[in-house]
Formats: structure tokens, C-alpha cells, sequence
């Protein structure tokens, strides 16, 4: 999902979804799941639905997120 094809929109992109979910985490302290998919489906499209898990797992590989079972929220992993 990751490697564009021709047919491939880049405001749908992983990549694309990814910094739009940094920028907003920078922006608050914490955002529950549903919150962040809503914020990302209206800001991006309703297309950007289908990369959104793709690009949670992309930041959480990256070691750029964390996700709190308890609250089901997600936070920005500060610089270490």
C-alpha cells in the first residue's frame, strides 16, 4: 500500500494519511480512535478510510505512536 501506482492519488496515501495523523497529534496531547478516523475521513475524504489502519500501523512501526488500551487513544511518541 505503501509503493504508488499510476492509478494511485497521493491525497489517499499512506504516507499523506500519516502526516495529516502527526500534525494532528502534535496539535493535541491525545485523540481517541473514532475521533482521529473522523477528523482524517473529513479533512482527506471518505477514500482515506481504506489506508487509515495502514497508516496507524506504518506510525506505530515506526515507533512515532503509541496506543493506550485503556482510553483507546492514540499519542505522539516525543523524539528520544
Amino acid at each position: 500500500m505503501i509503493k504508488p501506482t499510476r492509478h494511485t492519488n497521493p491525497d489517499y496515501s499512506v504516507i499523506n494519511i500519516s502526516a495529516y495523523i502527526i500534525k494532528l497529534l502534535k496539535a493535541q496531547y491525545s485523540i481517541e480512535y473514532d475521533k482521529l478516523l473522523g477528523k482524517v475521513c473529513n479533512e482527506l475524504g471518505e477514500k482515506a478510510k481504506e489506508n487509515y489502519p495502514y497508516a496507524l500501523n506504518f506510525l506505530f512501526l515506526l515507533d512515532k505512536i503509541k496506543y493506550l488500551e485503556k482510553t483507546d487513544t492514540f499519542i505522539f511518541n516525543e523524539a528520544k
